[in-house]
């Protein structure tokens, strides 16, 4: 059995083949749905609850597929992260941010952050760092509103080269963000470690950090109410932290 090791025997489902024949559809068909502009870019407003206004926005990318409908990330993500096709189709959202973010602008609206999800395929892409210092000079945006989104489960992959490629765009004017923080670890100890300017967290690390002690190190919380887990942005800025709210989704 494939990638089973010592298993010889198995139930045949009917799952499995269709589950197969997708993964196949989407791997054939992939490269031609970028350049027909397939994949689109949509933006999650992030409020600051202190002033519940707008604080920025998070891109999500959505493929229409015209066989298989309007897909969510869940259903191409991990599979483009196996076969590398990821990697391509960052690219494609950054410069489309950066396009949009232009073009408000240039119609006279006001810059705000936009959080850029960056995979670990392009981490260790040795030329990551020019092509967003290049997207932000080809559509002349400021790189303090270009938020790089990296996963806490990419930095135990390979520590040294994540954290070393991080303060290099950090350097180069790119905020960072950690998402899933708390996935991984149990404290906020291990950031010093880390070079990071804002976490993403999740409701239920919030509430096993409150279980533990009163004195959490959190020092604002928001729960929210709704359908979906609402998560939280802590930004650090010399030890002081404000609240970000936005409703959790999946990597887009």
């Amino acid at each position: 059995i494939k990638g089973k090791y010592g298993k010889v025997l198995a139930y045949y489902q009917d799952d499995i083949r269709r589950q197969m024949h997708n993964i196949q559809a989407i791997t054939n068909t992939m490269e031609q749905a970028l350049k027909n502009g397939e994949f689109k870019v949509f933006y999650q407003p992030k409020y600051e609850l202190a002033s519940e206004c707008i604080a920025g926005a998070e891109a999500l990318v959505r493929w229409e597929n015209p066989e298989m409908g309007f897909m969510s990330p869940s259903a191409f993500v991990p599979l483009f992260e196996k076969n590398g096709f990821i990697t391509s189709l960052d690219i494609f959202v950054w410069e489309s941010v950066c396009r949009d973010m232009h073009e408000w602008i240039s119609q006279g609206g006001k810059p705000f952050a936009v959080s850029l999800n960056v995979s670990r395929a392009d981490i260790y892409n040795p030329k990551l760092i020019k092509i967003l210092v290049d997207l932000s000079e080809k559509y002349e945006i400021e790189r303090k509103y270009i938020h790089l989104e990296i996963t806490e489960s990419a930095y135990t992959d390979n520590p040294e080269q994540i954290i070393k490629t991080v303060k290099l765009l950090r350097e180069k004017g790119f905020p960072i963000e950690m998402d899933d923080f708390g996935s991984g670890y149990s404290s906020l100890n291990m950031l010093s470690e880390i070079p990071i300017d804002i976490l993403k967290l999740d409701m239920g690390f919030v509430k096993n950090e409150l279980e533990k002690s009163k004195d959490s190190d959190l020092k604002r919380l928001y729960t929210g109410s709704g359908p979906h887990t609402h998560d939280l942005i802590l930004t650090l800025n010399d030890r002081d932290a404000k609240i970000y709210g936005s409703q959790g989704q999946q990597r887009t």
